[in-house]
């Protein structure tokens, strides 16, 4: 024993002993949420080249890529390409674009959709470059219009998003600051409000079963 350690009061040592055991603990947790974290990218990866090679197996057929296609979403017209909508090959969207579209057009050749049109406006952004909004309440509506559209791609990027913003907001609770970026402050601590990652995609038009067929 030291000469400081001979010095230490009991108040003090049992403090350090608790502290010794606290950061044991914390270091133990920290494994046990690498080990998870490893484990999660390495099935995001197969995940994700399981779905390459179904897309390359699945026979999809869409027309080019430069075709036009006009949509009627809530009243709101928007001109874009398949290529586009099809960024996505098992959305809604991209179905537009397939040789047998699960929805008819107008006379006009438009496809007609009853959604939110100035939601939509943000998801083909998102469809052309990848840019998200900042606005959390955005991106909670961007999320919801995804399921409906069965767009993966775009709820991941949501998913990334609300991370990031979950983390800001915690600090700012744990700090005192003020802020609802997605969060809910519940009785057994804080909860984020967004939807689980990776819930079922919805599937309006049958598509899905469509494509089984």
């Amino acid at each position: 024993m030291s000469y400081a350690q001979g010095y230490k009061s009991p108040d003090i040592q049992r403090l350090w002993e608790r502290l010794d055991a606290e950061e044991r603990q914390l270091k133990l947790e920290k494994k046990k949420l690498r080990e998870i974290w490893v484990k999660i990218s390495k099935m995001h990866k197969k995940n994700e080249e399981a779905r390459s090679q179904f897309e390359k197996d699945s026979m999809l057929t869409f027309v080019p890529p430069a075709t036009q296609i006009m949509l009627n979403v809530g009243g709101q017209v928007f001109q874009t390409t398949a290529g586009v909508l099809c960024k996505d090959k098992f959305s809604i969207l991209a179905s537009l674009c397939s040789q047998s579209p699960p929805l008819e057009q107008d006379e006009e050749g438009v496809f007609f959709v009853e959604r939110d049109w100035w939601v939509f406006r943000y998801i083909l952004q998102f469809l052309r470059n990848d840019t998200l909004p900042r606005d959390s309440g955005l991106l909670e509506e961007m999320y919801t219009e995804a399921s409906f559209y069965r767009l993966n791609s775009l709820r991941r990027a949501i998913e990334v998003r609300c991370s990031t913003l979950t983390v800001k907001t915690t600090t700012q609770i744990e700090g005192g600051g003020g802020g609802g970026w997605g969060l809910l402050q519940s009785k057994g601590g804080v909860r984020s409000s967004w939807p689980q990652p990776y819930a079922p995609l919805g599937d309006p038009f049958n598509f899905a079963t469509q494509q089984a067929r």
